[in-house]
């Protein structure tokens, strides 16, 4: 009953929902708003390319998108996250993988319908982790759901439905209707939300702006051998 069996669209939040709907997608998608599949968004989009795992590569210590606005084309940068990256690792290990967002919400549903060749299409929502930050790699918390990814999620949803991709779980198809009811409200949505808050606090406002542009981006990055391209 968990892994939603009968519907191609499917949904679940954070490590346990990999686990549970991996190995019965052709297609999973990962959704961390603020900030790791955006900034994995800025990269494909300028014609770079993120290693998750790779020692070879520039590790620039890059890691928030307002810092990732100039990319040189055809650079390979190095990073990862506790929540997004963490989950991509996971789940190539089991299906494809792609990096969702709302900067590109349409032309990743474009391109997991492609892949997915009629098969089920997962979208998993990262969440945050109670006492884990960005840069503490390895350790891990009990998940906190997240308005961002929710809205982010819902965004790619409700592109997949729009493509005629379907049916979608109840879990899905709610998600998708709560990113159309939030849409003339994300700004606000995304800024007043904890996540949103914690990086207003640290200065990052301009990351909330980036990771709020919704369409704005046709890059599809897609996890190949550890690398998001």
């Amino acid at each position: 009953m968990f892994t939603q069996d009968g519907f191609g669209v499917r949904l679940e939040w954070g490590m346990d929902g990999v686990e549970a709907l991996a190995p019965h997608c052709t297609v999973l998608v990962i959704v961390d708003v603020l900030s790791f599949t955006t900034s994995v968004d800025l990269i494909v989009g300028q014609g770079a390319r993120l290693a998750l795992r790779a020692p070879s590569a520039e590790s620039t210590g890059l890691r928030r998108p307002s810092d990732l606005k100039s990319v040189q084309a055809g650079t390979e940068i190095a990073f990862t996250s506790p929540n997004g990256g963490r989950l991509c690792e996971r789940a190539a290990q089991q299906t494809r993988v792609m990096a969702g967002c709302l900067r590109n919400a349409a032309a990743v549903a474009d391109k997991a319908i492609d892949l997915a060749d009629r098969g089920p299409i997962g979208v998993v929502p990262a969440g945050e982790q109670w006492g884990v930050n960005m840069h503490e790699r390895g350790k891990s918390g009990p998940l906190r759901v997240a308005l961002e990814d929710y809205v982010g999620a819902g965004a790619i949803v409700s592109a997949l439905l729009a493509e005629g991709y379907n049916p979608a779980s109840p879990e899905a198809a709610f998600a998708a209707t709560s990113y159309r009811t939030a849409e003339p409200y994300l700004a606000e949505l995304l800024g007043g939300c904890g996540s949103g808050l914690e990086l207003g606090d640290k200065g990052l406002s301009e990351d909330i702006a980036l990771a709020g542009q919704v369409n704005v981006s046709k890059a599809t990055p897609t996890l190949i051998n550890g690398v998001f391209q």
